[in-house]
C-alpha cells in the first residue's frame, strides 16, 4: 500500500486508517481551531501521492498530505498530517520544512511569468500533529520559540502554530463520539487486558451498528495496537470483533461476568489448595516423612480445594442466574452435579 514504509510501525498503522477518507474526514471534524474543516466532505478531500523525506532527518518523513478542495468559496488548500510517538523539539522546524517543500512541488506546475504576477498567492498549508507517546507532550507549537532571541525581533520572525491532538488527553475532542476513530486511537493507549475490555464495554453499542469495512479496519489494527497485550489478548480481541460483525448480540457483559469467575475460581482455588495442602502435608509428614508428606498433602489439598470452590462458584451462579450449560462450561461440574445442587438450593 505505501511505497516507502515508515521506520515507525506506528506509523504504519496511522498511515493506513488516515488513508482512509472517511476516518480523516471525522478527525478533521472534530478540530474546533479550524472551522472550515466542518464544510468538508470526502468528495472534497484527495489523498496526495507524496512523501517529503528531509535531509537533516533522515530517520524522519512526513505521514500524510492532503489537498482539500470547497467549491463554493473556490478555495483549497493542503492539510499536512504527522504523527509522533516521541517528544520532538524540533517539531515545528520540521513542519516549516515540509511546508515550505510542499510549495516548492506547487510552483512546478506554472511559468516564471505566473507566479511572478501580483495576484499570484500561495495554497494555505494547516499542519497537524497526532501524538501518542507515553510522555507528557513538552515540545512547543509555535514556530518562533527555536528560535534564539525571538522576542527581540517581534513580529519580523517567521512563525506559526501547529494543531496539536494530544491523545494523552482525554478532554480531546477526538474522543467525544464514540465510534471507530476513537475506538482505534483509544486501542493505542491500551496496556492492560481489564482496560480492553472497558473499551469494548464503552462502545459495544456501536460495534453493532458498525459497517463491515469499519470493522475490518479494526481487525487490521490490532496486532500493532495491542503488541504489548501479546497474541492471546489480540486473538481474544478479533474474537470478539467477528462475533459481532456476523450480527451477534452483545456478550459483553456476560463475557466480562465469566472472566472475572474464571480468575477468581483459579486464584482462591489455588491458595486453597496450597494451604490445605500444607496443612495435611505437615500432618503426614510427621508419620511418613516431611518430604513425601508434603508431596502428596499438597496434591490433595489442592484437589480438595479446587473441588470445593467449584461447588461454591456453582452455587453462586445458580444465585445469579445462570444456565445448567454455562455453569458446566466454567466449573468443569456434571450437568447432574449442578441439577442436585439447584435442586437443593430451590429447596
Amino acid at each position: 500500500m505505501f511505497d516507502n514504509l515508515p521506520h515507525n510501525a506506528n506509523d504504519l498503522e496511522y498511515k493506513y486508517i488516515f488513508s482512509n477518507k472517511s476516518l480523516f474526514l471525522r478527525l478533521l471534524k472534530r478540530i474546533d481551531k479550524v472551522k472550515i474543516f466542518k464544510e468538508l466532505t470526502e468528495e472534497n478531500l484527495e489523498l496526495m501521492d507524496k512523501n517529503y523525506v528531509l535531509p537533516d532527518f533522515s530517520e524522519q518523513e512526513s505521514d500524510l498530505l492532503y489537498k482539500a478542495r470547497l467549491q463554493e468559496e473556490e478555495l483549497f488548500f493542503y492539510i499536512l498530517f504527522e504523527h509522533q510517538s516521541t517528544v520532538d523539539y524540533n517539531m515545528a522546524m520540521r513542519l516549516l520544512f515540509y511546508i515550505t517543500d510542499i510549495w516548492r512541488d506547487w510552483l512546478k506546475q506554472f511559468d516564471k511569468s505566473q507566479f511572478k504576477n501580483k495576484s499570484f498567492k500561495f495554497p494555505p498549508v494547516v499542519p497537524i500533529v497526532l501524538y501518542d507517546g507515553d510522555n507528557p507532550w513538552t515540545a512547543s507549537v509555535n514556530l518562533k520559540e527555536r528560535i534564539m532571541n525571538f522576542e527581540i525581533f517581534g513580529k519580523y520572525i517567521v512563525d506559526f502554530e501547529y494543531i496539536l491532538i494530544d491523545l494523552n488527553n482525554p478532554e480531546e475532542m477526538v474522543f467525544k463520539y464514540k465510534d471507530i476513530l476513537s475506538l482505534i486511537l483509544k486501542l493505542n493507549k491500551v496496556r492492560t487486558g481489564e482496560e480492553l475490555e472497558r473499551l469494548f464495554l464503552d462502545l459495544n453499542e456501536y460495534l453493532q451498528g458498525a459497517k463491515e469495512k469499519e470493522i475490518n479496519t479494526l481487525k487490521i489494527c490490532l496486532p500493532t495496537a495491542l503488541k504489548e497485550l501479546g497474541e492471546e489478548k489480540i486473538q481474544e480481541a478479533r474474537d470478539i470483533l467477528e462475533y459481532i460483525s456476523t450480527g451477534g448480540e452483545s456478550i459483553m457483559p456476560l463475557f466480562q461476568n465469566l472472566r472475572k469467575i474464571r480468575e477468581e475460581w483459579y486464584h482462591e482455588g489455588i491458595q486453597k489448595g496450597i494451604q490445605d495442602g500444607l496443612q495435611q502435608g505437615l500432618q503426614q509428614g510427621l508419620q511418613q516423612g516431611l518430604q513425601q508428606g508434603l508431596q502428596q498433602g499438597l496434591q490433595q489439598g489442592l484437589q480438595q480445594g479446587l473441588q470445593k470452590k467449584e461447588l461454591e462458584i456453582a452455587e453462586k451462579m445458580i444465585v445469579k442466574g445462570y444456565s445448567d450449560e454455562e455453569i458446566h462450561e466454567i466449573t468443569g461440574l456434571d450437568i447432574e452435579k449442578i441439577k442436585e445442587l439447584r435442586a437443593k438450593h430451590n429447596n
